[in-house]
């Protein structure tokens, strides 16, 4: 029996019905790889003359499409119309018992950590953080996006003392390589929003960076004459330099001037995890 079709091979029949929606009928070249997998597989599920792996040409029709779509969910294998793209795993398998591993959202794709505003107590155990799909949260209920750049700082976060006027702000981790792409879909979301985001992280080139890189409005650090004293060539790294023109050159508000000339002119910097105990203050940074 033929195998099921693969992913460019349902990628290749999709965008193949777009085409025949524009253009009624298309003559396909039988020496491609991909044309001689469905040929081939439309013959084993006789919908195609076996002699039609041998013609140079093969008319496909938005009929016959219509009989490969129905021929794969009959056999329970994933259809070329689905759209494997946007489903996980889960998803996939209450239509076809094929699998594709490489299409798909990922187990993590929407995950974010979250930092409950007030932690929750459950058989002996404090939950303070919260890994979730993002689309379950209501943005409407937070006034704040505070996006922590470093899991250590953001597991310990109560070990800063963080000033800012938004009483529930909601106070995620910017993310790895588990958490990075969710992180970056609820940041989109928030933006349409309209409301404020802060950024809370290390104060050197590369943070600066991704601060500007999330279009964050403030970012939260000490006031300037105990950020000055604290702030060192030390934790300013070499590899950061490459991000130095450019941040040298953005348009900042006047609050952030004096941070702005320490670390990207003086090139000093002050990691995070040394802020702990300091009064941190929500700085503008636009």
């Amino acid at each position: 029996m033929q195998a099921a079709l693969g992913l460019q091979a349902l990628n290749w029949l999709a965008q193949l019905e777009q085409r025949l929606k524009r253009d009624g009928q298309v003559a396909i070249s039988s020496k491609g790889k991909v044309a001689q997998q469905v040929i081939a597989w439309c013959i084993e599920q006789q919908l195609l003359p076996s002699h039609s792996a041998n013609l140079p040409v093969v008319q496909f029709t938005l009929p016959l499409l219509a009989h490969i779509a129905e021929a794969q969910l009959q056999l329970q294998q994933v259809c070329f119309r689905a759209k494997v793209c946007e489903q996980d795993r889960l998803q996939q398998a209450q239509y076809a018992n094929q699998e594709l591993k490489s299409a798909g959202a990922s187990p993590r794709q929407n995950r974010v950590l979250l930092r409950l505003n007030t932690a929750i107590s459950q058989t002996g155990l404090t939950i303070a953080t919260v890994d979730l799909d993002w689309r379950e949260l209501q943005l409407s209920d937070y006034d704040a996006l505070v996006i922590v750049e470093n899991l250590d700082c953001f597991y310990q976060i109560t070990r800063f003392r963080l000033h800012h006027p938004y009483p529930n702000p909601l106070v995620i981790y910017r993310g790895d390589s588990h958490y990075s792409t969710g992180g970056k879909a609820l940041k989109d979301a928030w933006q349409h929003t309209g409301k404020p985001s802060l950024y809370f992280g290390d104060a050197d080139l590369a943070g600066l960076a991704i601060a500007f890189s999330l279009h964050c409005q403030s970012i939260l650090l000490p006031e300037f004459a105990q950020f000055k004293q604290c702030a060192s060539f030390d934790m300013q790294a070499d590899q950061q330099l490459k991000y130095q023109d450019q941040l040298l050159r953005a348009e900042v508000h006047p609050a952030f001037k004096p941070y702005q000339q320490l670390i990207c002119q003086q090139l000093k910097g002050l990691r995070q995890q040394q802020m702990q105990g300091l009064a941190l203050y929500a700085i503008n940074l636009r």
